[in-house]
């Protein structure tokens, strides 16, 4: 209990770190917020009024604190830009986000699962060189030039998917996930590129170690080794990786939203900072640093459940 307190406070302080520093970065920003928002033919009297109801004329510490006692009582403000209360905005955007992610992460472990572990039984032969050099491509391959790729393929020559075309899931299961291919597919590969390569490593140590010789020496088939002695101690990295990733991909599908015209939380937050859209866009940042800090506290406890050593540490 005392780790699982101590965990709390530390993401609780995260959380206030990362609200607080967009909160200062975009006071930052040079110009008139209250200008930016309505307008160049904003009278003097409309600016006036903003300002009031944005509290711009107070301290910054002052202006976060009362943001931040809002936000607790689940009041995130009003859009300028676009009139809709910002929690609203979220609500109806943050599950094509969350979708994305999940398609994506279920597409990178189908790959980076299979690929890693036999590159890891095979170090160092041909089928691992293969797939590194295949890893680090997709992992070094920026994520709008992989997503132009995948469309005009798999879009525009073969036509299989469809390409900013889409389907909420309400109106069409099949036709939503015909539509969320292309863009889970180019979030999916970079990582799954990243994946490969963690677990690979993990694998071919794993491979040198007394249990797994003694198995082999055995005569266990190999299908066997792998799953039962090798990858239960060589996931434990890997499962590191995932939950920092399934966090950053709320975050990090700006590019994919955008480029694949998807209502989500990414092309929401790009429209608010293009537009100085201050509201809206802390109301993202907040969404997004709590689900990291969520997805990160419940792999600690996963990775607690899985490694004893993690739960009874050995002390000297």
């Amino acid at each position: 209990m005392r780790w699982f307190a101590r965990r709390l406070f530390e993401l609780a302080m995260v959380l206030l770190l990362v609200t607080f520093v967009t909160y200062a970065l975009l006071d930052l920003l040079p110009g008139d917020p209250a200008l930016t928002i309505l307008g160049p033919g904003a009278t003097p009297e409309a600016i006036a009024v903003v300002r009031d109801d944005l509290n711009l004329d107070a301290p910054l510490p002052v202006r976060y604190l009362q943001w931040l006692l809002n936000a607790l009582q689940g009041d995130l403000g009003v859009s300028y830009r676009t009139g809709e209360v910002v929690s609203v905005a979220l609500r109806e955007r943050l599950p094509v986000s969350l979708e994305l992610g999940l398609l994506a992460q279920a597409m990178a472990l189908a790959i980076a699962v299979p690929v890693g572990t036999w590159a890891g039984y095979r170090a160092n032969r041909s089928f691992d060189k293969l797939s590194s050099a295949g890893a680090f491509g997709f992992v070094a391959m920026p994520q709008f030039v992989l997503g132009i790729v995948l469309i005009t393929v798999f879009g525009v020559w073969l036509g299989w998917f469809p390409v900013a075309d889409y389907v909420p899931l309400s109106e069409s299961v099949a036709g939503n996930l015909h539509a969320m291919v292309l863009p889970a597919l180019t979030l999916a590969l970079p990582i799954a590129g990243l994946y490969t390569r963690v677990l690979r490593a993990d694998v071919a140590v794993s491979m040198q170690s007394d249990h797994v010789t003694m198995a082999r020496a055995s005569g266990l088939p190999t299908s066997r080794i792998l799953t039962r002695h090798v990858l239960r101690g060589s996931s434990l990295g890997l499962l590191t990786i995932v939950g920092l990733s399934t966090g950053t991909l709320l975050g990090g599908a700006v590019v994919v939203e955008r480029l694949f015209s998807l209502p989500g939380l990414g092309r929401l937050l790009f429209d608010s900072i293009t537009s100085r859209d201050f509201v809206m866009v802390q109301g993202c940042v907040l969404v997004i640093a709590v689900f990291f800090v969520v997805v990160n506290l419940g792999v600690d406890i996963l990775q607690r459940v899985l490694d004893p050593r993690l739960r009874h540490p050995v002390t000297v």
